[in-house]
């Protein structure tokens, strides 16, 4: 059996792997050689080229990470030309940040650099690993650019059926990514030899994603046939030791089989959301502990990890099974019933949730 930890360690050597990447295409490459009968999916996507970056304070250089998709070049005085921000709570709350009236801003955190995406028309930004002097002078200066690009899904059918439990996994990342989230691919590679020998009744298929991180989520799993799906797991950014499960109310079930910390309605911003949107069953795992190193150099292997990785490959196979003894009619009857006593009064699954970006989750659509 594969090592899920010492694949995943594997696959980091690489370093990032920006969305439609040359490295996120070797990563894809290297899962590829492990499953001769694979079929690759194409993925028409995005690639962010970086061609360089400078941060100056008071004339010297640091280490400093480019924040997608910012680009130019600034300098002047901190709070005069130059907004700083210290690293929110929650890197979400970073995109709620107004840099209206300033021609730059610098992000900061003590001993960590960070990659985040931010609102379209941000001014050039930057993230350093220590807090500058309030009155600093700062030069800012990077030019990148997204181009057209060519990547592709990797697919592996573990287990034919006339319908399919499909298990998906994002390729690319920001900066290190283990748990973001290369070890969760690591993962995946490692149920396949338990698969083989399970009884299920529904066929299985393992999916490699392109293009998750952006500059759109889920570009991979967009573009990907959903033809004769039963429904769609993606895992995505897990972490030592407990599982958030944001999934349609009719797979809710499957909580027994993991140790949860909530559930809740599907995410907009993982690889099952647009199977989601277009009237499937679609459950993303993950666990909101790991903000604190969220898309930075600091998400590395933790002394936990082997023991987690091995708990929830057999929470997610026992998911597998249970959700295989499902009907498809089954999942759809309980997923109407609660979705009209939610308000939702249209005749299909197909548009019943929309995006809740405020919330980071999503809701039945009121009305028809």
């Amino acid at each position: 059996m594969v090592s899920a930890l010492r694949f995943a360690m594997e696959l980091m050597k690489y370093g990032e792997a920006v969305h439609g990447g040359p490295v996120e295409r070797t990563l894809l490459e290297m899962i590829a050689q492990k499953f001769p009968e694979h079929r690759r999916v194409p993925v028409n996507t995005k690639f962010w080229e970086v061609n360089f970056s400078d941060v100056f304070i008071n004339g010297e250089r640091v280490e400093h990470t480019l924040m997608p998709y910012t680009k130019g070049c600034v300098k002047g005085k901190l709070g005069r030309e130059i907004m700083k921000v210290k690293m929110p709570e929650h890197p979400f709350l970073i995109k709620r940040i107004d840099p209206k009236g300033y021609e730059g801003v610098l992000f900061f955190e003590e001993g960590k650099l960070r990659r985040i995406t931010l609102p379209e028309g941000f001014p050039p930004s930057a993230f350093v690993s220590r807090e500058p002097e309030d009155d600093a002078y700062v030069e800012v200066c990077g030019e990148g650019r997204l181009i057209d690009s060519n990547s592709f899904n990797v697919e592996v059918t573990v287990r034919e059926g006339d319908s399919y439990v499909i298990v998906g996994a994002h390729v690319d990342h920001w900066l290190t990514g283990f748990h973001d989230n290369l070890l969760s691919v690591g993962l995946l590679v490692s149920l396949v030899e338990e698969l083989n020998r399970m009884e299920l009744k529904r066929g299985v298929k393992l999916l490699f994603l392109s293009s998750e991180e952006g500059p759109r989520c889920c570009t991979g799993s967009q573009q990907y046939d959903e033809r004769d799906l039963h429904a769609f797991i993606s895992v995505d950014a897990i972490y030592p030791s407990r599982e958030v499960l944001s999934a349609t109310p009719d797979l809710w079930f499957l909580s027994r089989q993991f140790v949860t910390k909530r559930v809740e309605m599907p995410t907009p911003f993982s690889d099952h959301f647009p199977f989601v949107l277009k009237g499937h069953p679609g459950m993303a795992i993950y666990n909101d502990d790991m903000t604190s190193v969220y898309h930075s150099n600091r998400d590395l292997p933790v002394s936990d990890d082997e023991a987690y990785v091995e708990r929830l490959r057999s929470s997610l196979l026992n998911a597998i099974r249970e959700l295989s003894e499902k009907s498809r009619e089954e999942l759809d009857r309980f997923f109407m019933e609660y979705a009209r006593g939610a308000g939702y009064i249209g005749g299909e699954r197909r548009g019943a949730i929309v995006p809740d970006y405020d919330s980071l989750s999503s809701k039945f659509r009121r009305g028809g």
